[in-house]
């Protein structure tokens, strides 16, 4: 794994380097890891010292179910910006094998670490098993990441859920931490179900990005609207150039129904046709995304390489950045893929 995590980060400096960049321009990392790493994955905190140096960078890693090549140990993405960094410091102390920081402002954009709500007990953490109080102690976090930085809540534009499977019996107890916390202005969000988050008692890992200052424009579509007011995340929301689309699968959005059945391209084919219909209710197209990730459930990886088709239906020849990764499952036994989305608009 620590070699594997050496080449990765060799070509995102390739990329780097292309786009005129270098590591310093980094503002978040995510990994992704095959449970047979897992035990080794404190090494790739050394390689990630070796490049990322002592440059400010946000950072989430979870255990999916497996990565899409069956030889990998461990992917690595990356988010580049050229607008000046500063780390965000909430006043937390900071353990010495931490190579990340709870959050990291760009431009008007802050790029937050995933965190995991836990409090300390005696001088020890700990964890509750109550999947709705460790969310609560999560946005706990997040909040104070945000005030450190001037932000607000009502600046998060973009939310995921990293779920752990003891978490599934819980975890639709969570909305009403979402709900205190958004108020009534919620982000783009998305709940996927890992194999397991890094922590062993952790139930639910909070991944969020904020955009500070005025001219937040949620997405609206009002033949979505009927399903989506009983829901705590919208289905796309601009702030500044950036665009974040919630998770998008083949959920027939006026009647929540799902389509597709058992064709994974049918099913990807109905998210992909989601996501175009939220960039077109904001006046932009399938040509501004700059990045998709492909949630794939176990039962979605038969068939799963031929989904290049449909993306060359929406995209043409003009591909984002992307990244597969095959999941524990989605929110919907019946789903077998979900879809986020980045824009530059």
């Amino acid at each position: 794994v620590v070699e594997q995590a050496k080449s990765a980060f060799e070509k995102i400096a390739v990329v780097l380097e292309a786009a005129g960049m270098t590591f310093s321009n980094v503002v978040k990392t995510i990994e992704h890891i095959d449970p047979t790493a897992l035990p080794l994955h404190q090494q790739v905190l050394e390689v990630r010292r070796q490049y990322l140096g002592e440059s400010a960078v946000a950072d989430s890693a979870f255990c999916v179910q497996r990565l899409l090549r069956p030889d990998a140990l461990i992917e690595i993405s990356a988010v580049a910006m050229r607008d000046e960094k500063r780390p965000i410091d909430p006043g937390w102390s900071k353990p010495l094998q931490i190579t990340s920081s709870p959050g990291v402002q760009a431009g008007d954009t802050v790029w937050l670490s995933g965190f995991i709500g836990h409090e300390e007990v005696k001088g020890e953490l700990h964890f509750s098993q109550d999947t709705a109080r460790q969310v609560e102690l999560s946005y706990q976090a997040v909040g104070q990441v945000l005030e450190a930085a001037g932000a607000r809540s009502s600046d998060v534009v973009n939310s995921i859920d990293f779920i752990s499977p003891r978490a599934l019996p819980q975890y639709r107890n969570t909305a009403e931490s979402r709900r205190r916390f958004y108020g009534d202005q919620y982000p783009a969000a998305t709940g996927i179900f890992m194999n397991r988050l890094l922590h062993p008692e952790a139930h639910v890992e909070v991944e969020t990005v904020a955009v500070t200052g005025e001219g937040r424009q949620e997405i609206q579509i009002p033949e979505w609207n009927a399903r989506y007011e009983k829901l705590t995340y919208s289905p796309g929301v601009k702030k500044g150039r950036l665009l974040f689309v919630a998770g998008m699968t083949a959920v027939d959005q006026t009647t929540g129904r799902s389509v597709g059945g058992d064709d994974v391209l049918a099913q990807a084919d109905k998210a992909y046709r989601n996501i175009a219909e939220v960039l077109a209710a904001g006046g932009y197209s399938m040509n501004d995304i700059v990045n998709t990730v492909e949630w794939v459930a176990p039962r979605g990886i038969i068939g799963y390489r031929q989904i290049a088709e449909v993306r060359k239906k929406y995209f043409g020849e003009s591909f984002p950045t992307a990244t597969g990764v095959q999941v524990y499952d989605l929110l919907r036994p019946e789903l077998l893929i979900e879809v986020t989305a980045v824009a530059v608009v």
